[in-house]
């Protein structure tokens, strides 16, 4: 499986990225060591430029989720480079790195190692090191500040190169493939492709070679660069292995995904491994963590078992001496008298004597202890320790306070069982969605009413609204149309809602839910009311022109003639829904979202703030395997406060 980039793809890849030179830098974030460069192009708009150093440099679709606090190194590289312009991409002799030039204040120069464990490096325009990403320092160059930036040593261009060259290269090989992949730095899977086209066994030794064979290996590199590109990844038992820029030999009859370009071949490639390596280290890391409560459990487990034996022995114990009491304190009399009258060497002789005698009390002793103070005696056929210096229901009650004081021991331990069992169940339930997390969605164009409040009604109509002055302007003045309907809730501060009839009727239950998504968004939620009358009249209804002697506030319009009015609940509803196959978050009536969409959240005007309102929202979502971000909830769920209903 491929895992970094070959000096052929990085190659390929290059003159796909050309098409960002004169593109300028807006943003630069850093995720886990993976950077992205936000560039901006008069001509095609925004680009995200990826790089991982040691892995792969590509330009993506993908939404990747910024930290709050951008790292050190990417405020550093925002201060040089924002507003530059990308004035050249190189990659020197065909190896693993690449050199952005950017032009602004100064010029900068951005090199990027995509070898070994790769680096990042910013220079001057003449190659001094301003920072590295990460400081390293060889016998033969040195990455760290004011040090000249200098290249590693290099093989051949294999770009450049003829059958001379090709000879002198692979003399002190030990064969042919590992010649290639090493001294010329094509890696691998490269070298074992040449030899495939060139039709030369990769294990010959390279003094072995004809003319004839050097020169089929010259003409298989030359081919290489010579061909179409047919970018694709290539599967294996439904895993992607392979992201190729074009066909391999080695590869043939493997089942493949055709891209229109290299850079979205790489960037869809590189982002499932991104996803298993994730989700591989996740599992890892829950394995650990379950191990750990396993262990614990276990121990505790165990301590719980032996502390309810331990209660369970002292309580048979104090109920065998209760029952018997009577025979214990005989036996204890009669040993205590012994001892008083000859001392414990004679009474032991005596009590020898008085079991071969067949005594009752005798039979009960089965050994003491004199320097504890303890006789074993046998009840029932178990065996009892009796304190010699206690009566019968002495023993007893000791025993059971033993047992007392042990029966809160196991119930402690069991609270802690119950709670290491609750721990491990909540971590493998919590841990079974992150490691089935989603993989970065691509970023996609948004149509063009998510600018505005919008639904999809049951009736399958689109609904839009203002968000602000400006929006609730071009709502009523640019988007609606004759035979649309226009609604706004009998409250000041709402939005003006559009019904989007299209020519067609509108039924009463797309004017309803029209309604809800005007008083929604209206101060009705922030003031926590339970249901508000909302109007709707036809487009002729409605103009700018106040009528005469009045004043229309900025931002309001005129309404002529009847109102019709509904009264409606002030609540919501967010789900996911399908737009040109895409899932995107739609926030509207309950009746609305709950016919477009399996997941279904209803919220209500409540105590909880809106980001924290999102942010139980997004939980809620994640559980059932939807995974948005809180600016796209913040962006969806009405203004102000609310909670979540049931």
């Amino acid at each position: 499986m491929k895992i970094a980039m070959s000096s052929l793809d990085i190659a390929a890849c290059v003159e796909e990225l050309k098409i960002a030179v004169g593109a300028r830098v807006d943003k630069v974030y850093e995720l886990d060591g993976l950077f992205i460069l936000r560039l901006r192009s008069p001509g095609k708009g925004r680009l995200d430029l990826l790089i991982e150093p040691g892995r792969r440099v590509h330009l993506t679709t993908m939404e990747y989720k910024s930290s709050r606090q951008p790292t050190s190194y990417a405020m550093f590289l925002r201060k040089h480079l924002t507003n530059a312009r990308l004035a050249d991409i190189n990659q020197p002799k065909f190896e693993r790195i690449l050199e952005f030039r950017f032009k602004g204040r100064e010029e900068r120069v951005l090199i990027t190692e995509l070898f070994g464990s790769g680096n990042l490096i910013l220079c001057d325009g003449d190659l001094v090191i301003i920072q590295p990403y990460r400081v390293e320092v060889w016998r033969h160059r040195a990455l760290k500040p004011g040090e000249r930036y200098l290249h590693p040593p290099m093989g051949l261009d294999i770009r450049e190169f003829d059958q001379v060259k090709l000879r002198d290269a692979l003399v002190e090989a030990p064969d042919i493939v590992r010649g290639l992949a090493v001294n010329l730095n094509l890696g691998g899977p490269l070298a074992e492709e040449v030899c495939a086209r060139a039709r030369v066994q990769k294990g010959r030794k390279p003094a072995e070679l004809s003319e004839p064979e050097l020169q089929s290996l010259v003409d298989a590199v030359v081919a290489l660069f010579d061909q179409k590109l047919a970018p694709h990844i290539v599967y294996d038992d439904g895993y992607p292995i392979d992201v190729l820029p074009f066909d391999f030999a080695s590869h043939f009859g493997k089942r493949a995904r055709r891209f229109g370009s290299f850079n979205q071949a790489l960037d869809e490639y590189f982002s499932t491994l991104a996803v298993q390596s994730t989700a591989a280290r996740q599992k890892d890391r829950l394995e650990l963590k379950a191990g750990r409560l396993r262990r614990r459990l276990a121990e505790q487990e165990a301590r719980l078992a032996e502390l309810e034996a331990k209660a369970s022995d002292a309580k048979g114990q104090a109920d065998l001496i209760a029952t018997h009491h009577v025979q214990v304190e005989e036996a204890l009399r009669r040993l205590a008298e012994l001892r008083r009258a000859e001392g414990w060497q004679v009474a032991m002789n005596a009590l020898q004597r008085a079991r071969e005698s067949g005594e009752a009390w005798a039979k009960l002793v089965k050994a003491v202890d004199v320097r504890a103070g303890v006789v074993e005696m046998e009840l029932e056929g178990k065996a009892v320790d009796v304190d010699l210096r206690l009566p019968a229901f002495g023993n007893a009650s000791k025993l059971y306070e033993r047992y007392k004081k042990l029966a809160e021991k196991a119930e402690g331990a069991k609270k802690a069982v119950a709670k290491t069992e609750l721990e491990l169940s909540e971590l493998l339930s919590a841990g079974m969605v992150e490691v089935a997390a989603p993989a970065p969605r691509k970023r996609r164009k948004p149509r063009w009413f998510e600018r505005f409040r919008w639904f999809i009604s049951s009736d399958g109509i689109l609904v839009i609204g203002g968000r602000d002055v400006a929006t609730n302007r071009e709502v009523v003045e640019k988007h609606m149309q004759p035979g649309d309907r226009y609604l706004h809730a009998d409250i000041v501060g709402a939005p003006h809602v559009v019904v989007k009839a299209d020519g067609k009727e509108v039924p009463e239950t797309t004017l309803r839910e029209a309604a809800e998504l005007a008083a929604m968004h209206s101060r009705a939620w922030r003031e926590g009311l339970g249901a508000l009358d909302v109007y709707w009249v036809l487009p002729e209804q409605v103009s700018r022109q106040a009528p005469s002697g009045e004043y229309l506030p900025r931002g309001s319009y005129a309404v002529r003639d009847k109102r019709n009015f509904l009264k409606v609940p002030v609540r919501a509803a967010i789900g996911v829904v399908a737009l040109d196959d895409e899932r995107v978050i739609m926030c509207g009536p309950p009746s609305a979202v709950e016919r477009r969409s399996k997941v279904v959240i209803q919220i209500v005007p409540g105590r909880l703030k809106k980001s924290d309102l999102a942010k139980k929202v997004q939980a809620r979502l994640r559980v059932k395997g939807v995974d948005v971000s809180i600016d796209e909830l913040m962006r969806a769920l009405p203004p102000g406060r609310g909670e979540i209903k049931g």
